[in-house]
């Protein structure tokens, strides 16, 4: 029986803490009852299931004191929001790079020509970069593609 204890707490804590009942359906009705009188478990109706959660030393015999997925869920975006806005101010670096490779003497490129070394394709590229382009660079009508403005294409800029 204690056998069973210990493989229920360790694959509990393998799953986050909790599992649906029923994939714990090798132990048997009674060991799961004596752990909750002992405070080691708690059963939850959810739905129309039942759902184990483990309360531990670790947890102050509270489930509610750990995280939970949403908290986590949030603190991960924000980091990936953070890595993401570095990741932008890198790419925009690297457009302003391709740019002065591109650009003609007259200090003009072709959006195409920095798209293609680059190595982005179109649904990619405009995306990302047209607000950095419309903010850094004076936009001159002309080029196979490009961003539309009113109806008409600027696919060439100088800074």
């Amino acid at each position: 029986m204690e056998e069973q204890k210990e493989s229920l707490i360790k694959f509990l804590k393998e799953r986050g803490g909790s599992a649906p009942r029923s994939a714990l359906r090798k132990y048997s009705d009674d060991v799961l009852r004596e752990m909750e009188l002992e405070g080691k478990i708690k059963l939850q109706k959810v739905g129309s299931g039942i759902r184990v959660v483990l309360l531990d030393a670790t947890t102050s015999g509270s489930a509610q004191n750990q995280p939970t997925v949403l908290d986590l869920l949030k603190e991960i975006n924000a980091k990936l929001d953070l890595l993401l806005s570095t990741f932008r101010k890198g790419n925009e670096l690297e457009f302003d790079r391709v740019f002065e490779e591109v650009k003609n003497p007259m200090g003009i490129a072709v959006l195409k020509d920095i798209r293609e070394r680059m190595g982005l394709s179109r649904e990619e590229f405009y995306p990302k970069f047209s607000t950095h382009i419309e903010s850094h660079y004076q936009l001159f009508r002309g080029g196979e593609e490009g961003i539309v403005k009113g109806g008409v294409i600027f696919g060439l800029i100088k800074r």
